[in-house]
């Protein structure tokens, strides 16, 4: 069995590496104890949820098996996690009611998505990958990002960007989402278990910013300082 996993990954280098570099961001927030803000609490929620999910991926893939269906359904519980972190940022009233009304017709929206796409949703083996709901995701994540550098810039509160911890949080989901939204919609089409389309170093630039996201978020975490924090 470690064989087939090990071929897998001598195969797909990038897609594997994408996976357990997770870790890295996971170790640093229970060194750093980030997990003391709540934004970087929901945050290792995320990372944990992600690299298990990933995992799964991983392991039906390496044995020939159709994994579109945790990717589906990775995406609400993922947006839920990181919208919520943005939650405890904002300021404004108005950003954080919007915020939880997108999770809950994010959600709804999600699943017609995955029912929409998938006639027979009890076949797994032909479970197709949504058609909108990714680039819904990605859209709404920026939005908040977006959101949230106009709050900072606004209120003029933070002296250095570079050593704020949350900024390179945003930076990274910021690369990843603005690299993936475009070809998330293709998916539906082309990731099918029977007719794979290889869609070559399109398909590759997200798990490659996919990999750049969780590097800018190691760095971020790096600069978090638990001291800092009680002040």
């Amino acid at each position: 069995m470690l064989e087939i996993y090990i071929s897998y990954c001598l195969k797909n280098p990038i897609s594997s590496i994408a996976v357990f570099i997770t870790l890295l961001p996971i170790t640093l927030i229970l060194i750093k104890k980030a997990y003391i803000d709540p934004s970087f609490k929901l945050l290792l929620f995320y990372l944990i949820v992600k690299l298990i999910i990933d995992i799964l991926m991983f392991q039906s893939a390496a044995r020939h098996r159709n994994n579109i269906i945790l990717f589906n359904l990775g995406i609400p519980i993922n947006y839920a996690m990181l919208s919520g972190m943005f939650y405890f940022k904002f300021s404004s009233r108005v950003f954080k009611r919007g915020l939880i009304a997108s999770m809950i017709g994010f959600l709804i929206f999600t699943l017609w998505d995955i029912l929409n796409s998938n006639a027979e949703i009890s076949d797994l083996h032909n479970h197709r990958a949504v058609l909108f709901a990714k680039t819904v995701e990605g859209v709404l994540i920026i939005t908040l990002i977006l959101l949230f550098f106009y709050e900072i810039i606004k209120s003029l509160k933070i002296p250095n960007l570079l050593t704020f911890p949350f900024f390179w949080v945003c930076s990274g989901l910021l690369l990843y989402y603005s690299s993936f939204i475009f070809i998330a919609p293709v998916l539906h089409y082309t990731a099918t278990w029977n007719n794979l389309v290889d869609l070559g170093i399109t398909e590759t630039i997200p798990t490659i910013f996919e990999i750049v996201c969780a590097m800018f978020i190691s760095v971020g975490i790096y600069h978090f300082s638990a001291r800092d924090y009680a002040k």
